[in-house]
């Protein structure tokens, strides 16, 4: 997985602070005696032994009754939505606020913990999903790092279980135009090249341009084509059917989403009609060009497609719309930099309104008719 999402949750003053400086070894969240020190959500990234890349948020206490109270616990709700793992830090015992915000993570199938933050505790006690430490005590966290290890080592997921075997041979396109960035490739490509490696495969990358002669040269020993979503047509017209082709954007639709209903979504563009709404959705910040995928290409391509004035509007970030219903269609990027439970907050909602909802490398195969023809 790219990284683990920690949300840390409870009452203003339970401690949730300190438990965060303690998990990330540093000072991140001030920690003070006055009510109310954390007044928004606080995210940090960092690595945890045996774990990997963590994001830490460290939110708003949860029984806040300031002026600004429904704005707060507004943002520990997206937050509650998008973490993989919830810790509920509270007293030596649970009240009914804190019961609530449990029944809520076994509700919606949330992984939990309960952390009890007694501050004079000398030695820690636990069971399946509970555990009491003093939040403070460094060695004491290492047991709480232990329950996260364990909770993660069930989450772990493979963008290319089904697809590819040890021993075989993947072509990528992977191209380098003036939206890559410098001196490095982005995080799908390099994801996927390492899997490949570890699954004792073997990865050749090309360009767009060097594409066709590196298929050509090596067609006989390739078992998997993996595209770049904004080269597909190019890349699907030198292969064929001969052998099998992807996407990295629908490998990670696959692994953080709900392909089938990303598909689903797809096959609504027959649907759109003249003034209709698209939303495109990015969840990473970059800077936009004149050949950008999300603001430039895919409109274009819908727009064309339909034969529609369709209007676009964009949301990047963590930012989410004010009112789904304004919508006819979401287009959703592959979400690379997020986690499954960013993805499906955004698709959970997306279908809470009755709202279409595809991703980037999915809608282009449907304008391209391949969709049908394309692995996953």
């Amino acid at each position: 997985m790219n990284k683990i999402v920690i949300g840390v949750f409870g009452k203003i003053n339970s401690g949730k602070s300190t438990l965060v400086n303690s998990l990330a070894r540093e000072h991140i969240s001030i920690v003070s005696n006055v009510k109310g020190s954390t007044s928004d959500s606080i995210f940090k990234m960092t690595e945890i032994q045996g774990i990997g890349k963590v994001q830490l948020v460290d939110t708003a206490g949860f029984d806040d009754n300031s002026e600004l109270a429904n704005e707060r616990l507004s943002k520990v709700s997206q937050v509650f939505d998008i973490c993989d793992i919830a810790i509920l830090v509270c007293g030596g015992l649970v009240d009914s606020m804190e019961q609530a915000w449990i029944n809520k993570c076994k509700s919606c199938g949330k992984k939990f913990i309960v952390c009890h933050n007694v501050f004079d505790c000398e030695s820690v006690s636990y069971n399946d999903d509970e555990l009491v430490i003093n939040v403070a005590n460094l060695s004491h966290i290492d047991f709480l790092v232990n329950k996260i290890k364990n909770i993660v080592g069930n989450m772990s997921s493979n963008l290319l279980d089904g697809l590819i075997k040890e021993g075989q041979t993947i072509l990528l396109c992977v191209p380098q135009d003036e939206e890559a960035p410098t001196d490095r490739l982005i995080l799908p490509q390099s994801v996927v090249i390492k899997e490949i490696i570890q699954k004792g495969s073997t990865a050749i990358a090309t360009d767009k341009d060097n594409f066709a002669d590196i298929f050509n040269k090596y067609k006989d020993n390739i078992n998997l084509v993996i595209t770049d979503s904004s080269v597909f047509e190019m890349v699907y017209n030198v292969v064929g059917q001969s052998i099998p082709i992807t996407s990295f954007s629908l490998l990670f639709a696959k692994r953080n989403g709900d392909i089938e209903t990303f598909v689903k979504g797809a096959n609504s563009l027959e649907k759109l009609q003249n003034g209709d709404k698209v939303l495109i959705m990015e969840a990473c910040s970059h800077t936009l060009s004149h050949k950008d995928i999300g603001s430039v290409l895919i409109p274009n391509l819908i727009r064309k497609y339909t034969g529609k004035e369709i209007v676009f509007e964009i949301l990047r970030g963590k930012d989410v719309p004010i009112n789904w219903n304004d919508y006819k269609l979401v287009v959703h990027c592959g979400g690379c930099v997020q986690n499954r439970e960013f993805m499906m907050s955004r698709i959970n909602s997306s279908n809470k309104y009755n709202v279409p909802i595809t991703n980037y490398g999915i809608i282009i195969a449907k304008i391209k008719g391949i969709l049908d023809k394309i692995v996953y």
